[in-house]
């Protein structure tokens, strides 16, 4: 049997078992440090690539990606290269819009909607919050990591189960189960952490959708306090050039 099934096995038992005795106060203060791990105070920058690879073909597009605290939340503005279009993200998914290669008016992006043709949707872009989860249940823990089975309150998938550093506060796999907590998937990992003012932050995500044998990779390189434009943040300015460097090969 595949490993992720077993995996699937072992979680559909979790869901159904109480949660760990004595464990409640330790997972909600590690989760609650994620969340903030995951909340930005200041701009950030991450320029790189998005490299979609599948059996048939690979594409490479250049990129650009900025966070910005909001009123609500996060806000996230990513554009790509190579006819890739841009989103925008706001208020942590309280509004999304994209603009698909030759478009000249933005349109709604829908959780469920794929990036370009990459195996990440646009709810994998968005930060992560507690709130969004209407149950967490600790299904192994050890003093380096502990791996935590959230199952969210409005969303295409019925389980999540991440596996997060606890000294960083910050995640390093999760698991994406659809339909039934016995279909995995996507496995998500973020990998080579990089401390970035006083925030851990990846420059490798990859996302692998199992059936389709596709994965798609986010390469980034990160900056602080980046200067750009607020209009980039406004939907009826995402059809403009942004005239941002590193979105072009």
């Amino acid at each position: 049997m595949p490993s992720w099934t077993l995996a699937a096995v072992a979680t559909l038992a979790l869901v159904a078992s109480p949660a760990v005795a004595g464990s409640g106060d330790e997972l909600k203060s590690l989760l609650q440090g994620v969340e903030a791990q995951a909340r930005v105070s200041s701009p950030l920058r991450a320029d790189g690539e998005l490299t979609v690879a599948s059996p048939d073909e690979t594409h490479h597009y250049p990129l650009a990606l900025l966070y910005r605290p909001g009123a609500n939340g996060n806000d996230l503005y990513l554009e790509l290269g190579d006819g890739g279009g841009k989103a925008l993200i706001l208020g942590d998914g309280a509004k999304a819009f994209r603009l698909d290669a030759g478009a000249t008016q933005p349109s709604s992006f829908p959780p469920d909607a794929a990036l370009v043709s990459s195996e990440f949707a646009r709810e994998d872009l968005e930060s992560f919050r507690v709130a969004d989860f209407r149950d967490a249940r600790i299904s192994d823990d050890n003093p380096q990591r502990m791996t935590v089975s959230l199952v969210p309150k409005h969303s295409q998938y019925v389980l999540l189960v991440m596996t997060i550093d606890k000294q960083r506060k910050v995640p390093l796999k999760v698991l994406y189960y659809r339909d039934t907590v016995n279909n995995l998937v996507k496995m998500q990992r973020d990998e080579d952490y990089a401390l970035v003012g006083r925030r851990w932050l990846p420059t490798t995500i990859s996302m692998e959708d199992f059936k389709l044998r596709t994965v798609s990779t986010l390469k980034l390189k990160w900056s602080q306090s980046p200067t750009f434009p607020p209009e980039l943040f406004d939907p009826a300015f995402l059809a403009r050039a942004s005239e941002l460097p590193g979105t072009k090969k």
